[in-house]
């Protein structure tokens, strides 16, 4: 599973759901996969860029980190029990939500529409090839 970065810029800033909820916001955070370290930046809740090559020494607010099994199973089209949601996936299934918790709560339901949102894309993708 790999996520293009221009899609998922290009599919976070047509999702309407996603953009209400992260209206304002401001922020940097990570996608962190088994193969891939994905920086993206807002500004004022629009998807500025998506760094496909983030580093550790790069500043961001949160992250959403997990192992390629982890993401798949949350990408799937029916995700398995406890994988619908990244909190049912940090609590049973050793999946990491890290970072600044005031902003992780604020903007919880734009995180939580990022997990439809990649799934989009990467079905797009797998469909492609």
């Amino acid at each position: 599973m790999e996520i293009n970065e221009d899609r998922l810029r290009d599919a976070l800033n047509a999702d309407a759901e996603f953009r209400l909820q992260a209206r304002y916001w401001n922020t940097q955070f990570r996608i962190v996969t088994g193969s891939q370290n994905l920086l993206v930046r807002l500004s004022d809740g629009e998807v500025t860029a998506v760094d496909p090559g983030a580093t550790p020494f790069d500043t961001w607010d949160f992250q959403l980190a997990g192992t390629a099994e982890h993401w798949a199973k949350l990408l799937a089209p029916v995700p398995p029990p406890f994988f619908q949601d990244y909190y049912a996936a940090m609590l049973y299934h050793g999946f990491r939500i890290e970072g600044n918790m005031k902003t992780i709560m604020a903007y919880y339901p734009a995180i939580r529409r990022t997990r439809e949102v990649l799934a989009q894309v990467v079905a797009r993708r797998e469909v492609a090839a």
